[in-house]
């Protein structure tokens, strides 16, 4: 195609850049058990987890996924791992109070601190770094609403932070588009091909049963004695998880008509430049934009030659190349440098909302649930397979304040995510 030549490498991926390093099982993995204790849906960051919790608890536990293992996002994302909501601190102060908007807060950060226990304990080489968060402001009065917010969180929390002005920015990325920021040094980053990978390897070495290319079809029976039916065969299991979040489907209408799916696009550049990389990114973080609908930016972590670039997330779009040249127009107005730099894999992936924007964890039906992460897949989802675990197994350590809220429909809402894009315009009314 005309012009393609100048946004694409001739051998450009439409796959997740992830894969490169952790590539995928091509072939089905098993027959389904006759019995087992815990049968999990969904190969992710939540079901591998909670799998091994399960296990360790000394539960059998059979994982199945309609594809291969970590086929979806979790080996989409961008590798963030920061404490993220959609409501800030001081909205749920102001419409459920302090104390609520504390105790809310105090579980992002175990979610948060949940990723690195895990990396640590189950000894995962996925590149995962403490390496600070840049969050960018989009207009000087977005700058000065971070500065209040994050004041909140200090004050309450006992989070720090550091305000960046526009003057001081560069210190932290070469451009003039932004005005200032908040400097979080804590926040880190991830492989998130190899983060699954380590999961799904040392889940299968401690005794779980992974089926790719297995989807469950329906799910019987009452609670105490369900039977999950595949193409290949039924397993009877004490206790089900549904642990698919944008990939829910149909398997359940009850929670379909809750989670809400929609898109995210994420590429990588071709190899460039070292020291213009470093230019460009100068403190080496996570970079995101604090505004609703956000782009966000980083070094890939295994190549510090190449940037990882999303954003225009909830656009429903056909033609992932066509997609791929609007975040190529969004990156290089970011940084005029890269006007040249070439696109060497674009992808995208599901991710899941709610109605309320707070992510979900519970049980219906005798059937637990853990989902709608909301851009926060990587934290809460493997902090959900904690407690989902520990729900299942009946020794929570404490309950979770996301499991008290329930998960809201809408009668006007089946399943069909199509307004999304207008709804995330809406939201995002303000971000200029």
């Amino acid at each position: 195609m005309s012009g393609d030549s100048d946004v694409f490498t001739e051998n450009c991926r439409f796959e997740p850049y992830w894969w490169r390093a952790a590539p995928h099982e091509q072939l089905a993995t098993g027959v389904p058990p006759g019995m087992v204790d815990v049968a999990i849906v969904g190969s992710g960051i939540t079901g591998l987890t909670a799998a091994h919790h399960l296990i360790e608890a000394g539960r059998s536990v059979a994982v199945f996924d309609a594809r291969e293992p970590g086929y979806g996002a979790s080996t989409r994302n961008a590798g963030y791992v920061g404490r993220t909501l959609k409501h800030t601190f001081g909205e749920i102060v102001e419409t459920a109070g302090l104390q609520q908007a504390i105790r809310v807060y105090r579980e992002l950060m175990q979610a948060f601190l949940s990723v690195g226990e895990a990396v640590a304990n189950w000894e995962i080489d996925c590149r995962f770094r403490q390496q600070g968060r840049f969050l960018m402001a989009t207009s000087p009065a977005m700058y000065e609403a971070m500065l209040r917010e994050f004041e909140l969180r200090r004050k309450h929390l006992g989070e720090s932070f550091s305000p960046v002005s526009r003057g001081e920015q560069r210190m932290e990325i070469d451009t003039d588009l932004y005005h200032g920021g908040v400097r979080i040094e804590d926040h880190a980053g991830l492989h998130p091909g190899l983060y699954h990978l380590g999961l799904l390897s040392k889940a299968r070495a401690a005794g779980v049963v992974v089926l790719g290319f297995t989807p469950v079809s329906a799910i019987a029976g009452n609670p105490g004695r369900f039977e999950v039916q595949t193409p290949t065969g039924s397993t009877q299991a004490r206790d089900v998880l549904i642990a698919t979040n944008g990939y829910t489907g149909d398997l359940l209408p009850w929670l379909k008509k809750r989670i809400i799916p929609f898109d995210a696009y994420v590429t990588t550049t071709e190899q460039l430049d070292p020291g213009l990389v470093a230019k460009l990114l100068p403190a080496d973080r996570t970079y995101i934009g604090w505004n609703f609908n956000v782009d966000y930016i980083r070094r890939a972590p295994d190549d510090p030659s190449r940037i990882v670039f999303g954003g225009l997330t909830g656009e429903r779009v056909k033609d992932l190349r066509a997609m791929a040249k609007r975040l190529h127009a969004r990156l290089h107005r970011i940084f005029p440098a890269l006007k040249r730099a070439r696109i060497d894999n674009v992808w995208t992936g599901r991710c899941a909302g709610t109605l309320d924007l707070y992510p979900h964890i519970g049980t219906h039906a005798g059937i637990h649930y853990a989902l709608g992460y909301c851009f926060a897949g990587v934290p809460m989802g493997t902090w959900f397979g904690r407690k989902s675990a520990e729900r299942i197994i009946g020794k929570m350590a404490e309950p979770s304040v996301f499991a008290e809220r329930p998960l809201p429909s809408h009668p006007l809402y089946w399943g069909d995510p199509w307004f999304v894009p207008w709804a995330i315009r809406l939201l995002s009314r303000h971000d200029a």
